[in-house]
């Protein structure tokens, strides 16, 4: 495949990295990602999203995976500023587990199929056709492993990156449309999920790590890098 470049392609990946999984706005140049919900139960161990959430994404690269595995085939260059996305439906996320000795074996889907080639997952969070039905997963946005944590889990997520619902938009650049396309997250590489029981309901977090220039801006530059050293 030939070199992508240009202002179109910039453009065309601009648009995939805010336009992620049926969010609802975008901001660029924006500061942190806010990610921090409660969950509701569903059947088995799934959980429903309930609280909006941003992420913000890097606009340094894009990543193609050409055969459907959910691994990166190719890096693109890209070279944009970090975007923040909005998404505001989440009602229509669902994580779910693999739990050890349970059989349940996991793996990515995209529109609407199991990424068979891929290797499974011990954890995926994915988009759902109807809200709340896990048996509806349509796409997959982020999965990986999990380690055990006291009171919860360290979900971390494979290469750091979030695949768009419905891959690669509509371009002029030879791109088949729907192709499996992902985005890195700019401030944080893994959550950390809470099931606390009768006491309340289960959260998942990110562990987002602000850029030195935001934590300068709030004025704690020195208590988190503090913190990151600890």
């Amino acid at each position: 495949m030939s070199q992508l470049r240009g202002a179109t392609f910039c453009a065309m990946i601009t648009t995939t990295a805010v336009g992620l999984a049926a969010a609802t706005g975008s901001h660029a140049n924006a500061e942190v990602s806010n990610f921090d919900t409660s969950l509701t139960a569903l059947s088995g161990f799934s959980f429903q999203l309930v609280d909006t959430f941003d992420i913000l994404y890097s606009g340094e690269n894009a990543y193609f995976d050409w055969d459907l595995d959910n691994v990166v085939d190719q890096v693109v260059p890209v070279g944009l500023p970090d975007t923040l996305g909005h998404y505001g439906d989440p009602e229509h996320y669902v994580l779910d587990f693999a739990l050890p000795g349970s059989g349940v074996i996991l793996n990515p889907y995209f529109m609407g199929a199991e990424l068979s080639s891929a290797a499974s997952v011990d954890w995926r969070l994915s988009y759902t056709s109807t809200a709340g039905d896990e048996s509806t997963i349509y796409s997959t946005i982020m999965s990986g492993t999990a380690d055990y944590i006291g009171g919860g889990l360290t979900l971390n997520i494979a290469e750091g990156l979030e695949w768009p619902v419905s891959g690669m938009p509509a371009n002029d650049l030879g791109i088949p449309e729907g192709t499996h396309v992902a985005a890195a997250i700019a401030d944080f590489t893994s959550f950390t999920f809470t099931y606390p029981g009768t006491s309340g309901p289960a959260r998942l977090e990110a562990n987002v790590i602000p850029a030195p220039g935001v934590l300068a801006l709030l004025g704690i530059g020195g208590l988190a890098a503090r913190r990151r050293r600890s």
